[in-house]
């Protein structure tokens, strides 16, 4: 409760100094009339400030003030103090022995003087109020608070001071002095709470003693006697005391600096960031407007000005407590020296242009402003260029937020590609259409083999025939880019020229060849996947038994459930798309034939595209039904078998026996065991299609001795039995070795007898006791 008494109390005092100061501001315009006696003890004007109203009116240098609103300049409350004229409405001065009347007007100028100040004053007491409420555990927030509400008070000082009020003189001399110190006490703290680092606390408290005296002197202000005694020192002493205080400072961070520079650490980046910030806020105000009016008694920019810059300090670093973050304060400086270097030349040429063309109009003030002008603004456009062009690249750049955009999405899309059928779905599809061509490859050469991959409309066979001639790099028509090249594979991205038939741009190149940098990891992943998967079902199918080998037995099983999985996805997508469209297709060929007149040629063609059509559905049809043989559960195995078979005499250019004796005990095992034999069986047939070369296959099923026996033979070419089928990826023996797997895991035995030119045989013995299902 006292707490929340003392905070609302000071709240009161501080938003009353607002008023207060607000109140001087808007009654009495900054006058900026200074006075010296002479020889004759009369007051002279010694000084015209041109910020003040009285540089407007008709006064000069060495006019003799003789009277202040009626009263004797003696007895003026702020010449008597300060040597200076303010709150004044009406002066009588003597110019040549020649006595005038002056009514002083309010004009812009003195009005204007100030407010900057309480603007910036009401700014800090919002930030330290909030500062203050946000974060009230922290105690280095909390001393950068009293930060604020010190700027705050001296900025709001401001305006009483420069018109006379002895309230706001104290508290600006004092206050100014106090700074250097609460910012020191600020970093004691900040230090410690951030990186536990311990600065010197000794030295604080006799600094604040040295505050309180300071002020205690300050009071004397009050006795008009000793008033300017005092005063005439007290602006030099203020200003030296926070010159040297706020040097003190930056000494202190530039030996913490050095200590701590080898470090990449975050306390280093703090130092620098705390160090930046300090020498950008404070060295502006010392070196033009502190230091020149200590040494020429006047200022080179308005202390007004170069003072707003000191909230750049106290602002970063209420962004580095609330958010613990911090920018890479060298980068920035980089990039801040860069740009202005970049400007440089090209302003100081305009600005000599300027000179030669309009002489009579170039003042030399006028030409360095409009230059120091144009450096920082041309700096801050070209700083902030990337923020923007980043911000609103959908606006200003279409095309490359579209490029950035696909790349973004590629990108994620890329860790999921384990097959080269994602690879196309996922990947080039969305690549073909961004680049906006008529179609793309991805060309995987394997020695004197190739995968192709394809997506949109690009020609197989020349470009295989292109790229076994080596001329397909400078062909005019396409695009190709080699993705990685190795011992075991080459690998190319091709792409046709686009919809518009034009080449594609440098910028959609320079697009292309970042997507190959990841493309040539994924592909590499997915090269690798292939082959381990390889190797794993050659050792799958050579292991001699389940027990042999209990730790790979789970790869046979996830390897024959991720296959069937496949199988019944492409048959289902089959069945519902393609086929889909083949019915339908067919069915509005017979509806145009039954509802137009059509002389007998049209319609002998129209019922050659239905067969043809019928063709092509009963042939997805039979590939659905040998990716996902359903009759196996309706009909039973050797029923299924005989179908298949029956369908493939009318197909091979072999022919095809075959006889099942006493085998009705396989149709009682589970669907699972039935479906690997079916396998094993479609494995012989597709070998015996692509490598036997023979005119009959032969093949037989039996039951004996409680087991299930499979022989195969056939009178073909054959082959030699070696051991040296490490597969290649793309070899001719893939499908024997899964198949021997598949008998391995349902724990039976596979011979193999084969000679070059004398055919192969092959006996296939399942136990019917104990086989072992998935």
């Amino acid at each position: 409760m006292k707490k929340n008494f003392l905070f609302l109390f000071i709240v009161i005092i501080l938003v009353g100094l607002q008023i207060w100061s607000a109140t001087l501001f808007l009654r009495f315009p900054y006058m900026g009339i200074f006075l010296q006696p002479n020889q004759q003890q009369e007051w002279v004007i010694k000084e015209l400030d041109h910020r003040g109203v009285g540089s407007q009116q008709d006064l000069k240098v060495g006019d003799i003030v003789k009277q202040v609103d009626g009263k004797n300049p003696d007895e003026f409350e702020t010449i008597n103090k300060w040597r200076s004229i303010e709150k004044a409405r009406q002066l009588v001065i003597s110019r040549n022995g020649i006595e005038s009347e002056i009514t002083i007007i309010k004009g812009d100028t003195g009005i204007k003087y100030g407010f900057i100040s309480l603007f910036s004053g009401l700014f800090s007491l919002s930030v330290a109020l909030l500062l203050f409420i946000k974060m009230p555990s922290s105690q280095s927030a909390r001393m950068l608070s009293f930060v604020f509400l010190t700027g705050d008070i001296i900025w709001t000082s401001l305006s009483a001071a420069s018109r006379g009020d002895i309230l706001g003189k104290i508290l600006i001399s004092s206050l100014m002095m106090a700074l250097p110190i609460i910012f020191y006490h600020f970093l004691v703290n900040f230090f410690k709470e951030k990186g536990d680092i311990a600065l010197p606390l000794k030295i604080i408290k006799p600094l604040y003693v040295v505050l309180i005296l300071a002020f205690g002197i300050r009071l004397f202000y009050f006795m008009p006697s000793l008033a300017y005694y005092i005063y005439q020192f007290d602006g030099s002493v203020t200003l030296s005391f926070f010159v040297v205080g706020f040097l003190f400072n930056i000494i202190t961070l530039t030996v913490l600096f050095f200590k701590y520079r080898k470090e990449k650490s975050y306390i280093s980046t703090i130092i620098k960031s705390v160090w930046f910030s300090l020498f950008i806020s404070f060295m502006p105000a010392i070196v033009l407007s502190f230091v020149p009016r200590l040494i020429f008694g006047n200022y080179i920019m308005d202390d007004q000005y170069t003072s707003l810059l000191i909230l750049f300090f106290p602002i970063s670093f209420a962004y580095l407590l609330a958010s613990n973050q911090l920018y890479d304060i060298g980068m920035v400086v980089r990039r801040v020296i860069s740009t202005a270097v970049l400007t440089i030349v090209p302003c100081a040429l305009f600005m000599a242009a300027y000179a030669a063309i309009f002489p009579e109009e170039a003042d030399a003030k006028h030409i360095l402003f409009i230059f120091f002008f144009l450096v920082i603004i041309i700096s801050l456009v070209l700083y902030s260029m990337e923020y923007f062009t980043t911000k609103f690249e959908r606006f200003l750049f279409p095309r490359k937020h579209v490029l950035h955009s696909a790349l973004k999405k590629i990108s994620r899309n890329l860790g999921s590609i384990s097959s080269f059928r994602e690879l196309r779905d996922i990947i080039l599809v969305d690549i073909v259409n961004t680049l906006e061509v008529k179609g793309g490859a991805v060309v995987i050469h394997y020695g004197g083999d190739m995968d192709f991959i394809n997506q949109g409309e690009i020609n197989e066979s020349e470009i295989k025939s292109l790229l076994n001639s080596s001329s397909l790099f400078h062909h005019p028509l396409y695009t190709c880019i080699e993705i990685n090249s190795h011992e075991d594979y080459t690998s190319y991205l091709i792409m046709t020229r686009k919809k518009t038939n034009t080449l594609l741009g440098k910028e959609e190149l320079q697009w292309l060849n970042i997507m190959i940098s990841y493309l040539a990891v994924s592909l590499e992943n997915v090269h690798l996947i292939r082959k381990l998967t390889s190797r794993l079902q050659h050792l799958a199918s050579h292991l001699p038994d389940e027990q042999a080998a209990q730790d790979i037995q789970w790869f046979r099983k996830l390897m024959f459930e991720l296959q069937e999985e496949e199988r019944r996805r492409i048959a289902a997508d089959l069945h519902d798309t393609t086929m889909q469209d083949l019915f339908f297709l067919k069915r509005r060929f017979v509806s145009l034939l039954e509802k137009y007149v059509m002389s007998p040629e049209d319609k002998e063609t129209l019922h050659n595209i239905i067969n043809f059509v019928e063709l092509i559905n009963t042939s997805l049809r039979q590939s659905c039904f040998e990716l996902n043989p359903y009759l196996l559960q309706e009909i039973g195995l050797i029923q299924t078998v005989q179908k298949l078979l029956e369908k493939e005499r009318f197909d091979s250019a072999f022919t095809i026996e075959f006889t099942a004796d006493r085998v009705t005990a396989i149709e009682h095992k589970d669907l699972i065991t039935k479906r690997h034999i079916f396998r094993m069986v479609q494995e012989l047939l597709n070998n015996a299609k692509k490598h036997s070369e023979a005119s009959k296959v032969i093949f037989k099923m039996f039951m004996e001795d409680g087991f299930f026996l499979i022989s195969y033979e056939d009178d073909g070419i054959g082959f030699a039995q070696k051991e040296d089928s490490l597969r290649e990826i793309g070899a001719s023996r893939i499908g024997l070795e899964q198949m021997r797997s598949r008998v391995l895991h349902l724990n039976g035995n596979m011979e193999l007898n084969s000679q070059v030119n004398k055919g192969v045989r092959i006996l296939i013995s399942i136990p019917l006791k104990e086989v072992k299902a998935i």
